[in-house]
């Protein structure tokens, strides 16, 4: 890692102007999947111990999907013990897509360079459900479908549990993905909108404060 962040500190050193990233990407060759490490330096003062983020990129067929690892802490029932469960956070190009065009406003960026400001600056996501208030056509979506609020915005995405059943035949979950379908900007969303996620958030925050 030293050695891979010395590159990003050569370049930044040369930099003319701040902020300055710089991307470092390498490829597993038995599994074809690409990992990405993100440097960023926001002043000369960040040039030789710059912010940094990793993440994978995996191409299925005609799709492309950007996989971050992260884990919570899930309680499979009121009851039971509060274990940390992985999680995989999958962002597809539309994602990245509508992210760039709705927040960043910067057409120049590649892919890599989206999902690395996207990790930099929205490292807590949290995971909410969605009521009608928030979107009136939720229903459709099916019961996996949920929302990210993240630092920068609002997120639509769908949710899935992976689950074995233990001896007492209650479902204990072995780990979670989200997928990341939409982004939108808060000052696109109406005021009803905007009230309505800060209402689930906070009842959301107030219930993991008490369960955990």
């Amino acid at each position: 890692m030293s050695k891979r962040r010395s590159n990003a500190t050569r370049v930044f050193r040369k930099a003319k102007s701040f902020p300055a990233w710089y991307v470092d990407e390498f490829e597993i060759p038995s599994s074809k999947n690409k990992y990405v490490l993100f440097y960023y330096a926001s002043n000369m003062g960040e040039i030789e111990h710059p912010q940094y983020v990793h993440f994978c990129v995996v191409s299925n067929d005609n799709n492309r999907y950007v996989i971050k690892g992260m884990q919570i802490k899930h309680k499979a029932s009121a009851e039971s013990e509060a274990l940390w469960l992985p999680q995989i956070h999958s962002y597809t190009s539309h994602f990245l897509q509508r992210y760039s065009e709705r927040f960043l406003h910067n057409e120049k960026l590649s892919a890599n360079e989206i999902a690395g400001m996207y990790f930099l600056r929205n490292p807590q996501p949290l995971l909410i459900s969605i009521n009608e208030e928030i979107n009136r056509n939720f229903q459709k979506y099916g019961e996996f479908n949920n929302g990210v609020r993240v630092d920068d915005g609002f997120c639509f995405a769908q949710t899935g549990i992976f689950c074995e059943k233990d001896i007492d035949k209650n479902k204990a979950a072995d780990g979670m993905l989200i997928v990341y379908r939409t982004f939108l900007n808060l000052l696109d969303m109406s005021d009803a909108q905007r009230e309505a996620i800060n209402k689930v958030c906070l009842e959301s925050i107030k219930r993991c404060k008490e369960e955990f």
